[in-house]
């Protein structure tokens, strides 16, 4: 396998589809109805002003979630369902959730916080990857 036979492999519709739809479920994943509440709390405990730089967030995160599932429709794509929700649920669990898990600590961020981040790239990805290998 080599990157030009990835890159050819890589299904565009989905992998725009799929980005959008990790603002839908980022959205909905912070609201007071799931983890929104405690997300707040273990951000913020002090309750002071943040200063945010929404341009920078939200078209960074949206950079960073497109080349993730383009990677992983560059591996998944017409592999199947169930083999492309297992390698999401895979790469996510022994990939990105170690990585957190560093950051979180060096930063000595909550346990709690990390569970609720890391949960909703869990099932992002898990999903992704299940959309990929179907596509």
């Amino acid at each position: 396998m080599n990157l030009k036979s990835l890159i050819v492999n890589i299904h565009w519709i989905p992998v725009i589809v799929m980005t959008l739809s990790s603002f839908v479920l980022g959205a909905l994943w912070h609201t007071k109805y799931l983890f929104g509440r405690a997300w707040a709390r273990e951000i913020n405990p002090d309750k002071k002003p943040i200063v945010m730089n929404f341009k920078l967030i939200f078209g960074g995160t949206a950079l960073a979630h497109f080349v993730a599932i383009a990677s992983l429709s560059a591996i998944l794509s017409g592999t199947g369902a169930l083999h492309g929700f297992l390698t999401g649920l895979l790469i996510s669990g022994m990939w990105i959730l170690p990585a957190m898990t560093g950051t979180y600590l060096f930063a000595n961020r909550s346990l709690k916080l990390l569970a609720i981040d890391a949960g909703m790239y869990l099932l992002l990805f898990s999903v992704t990857g299940l959309v990929m290998g179907i596509w």
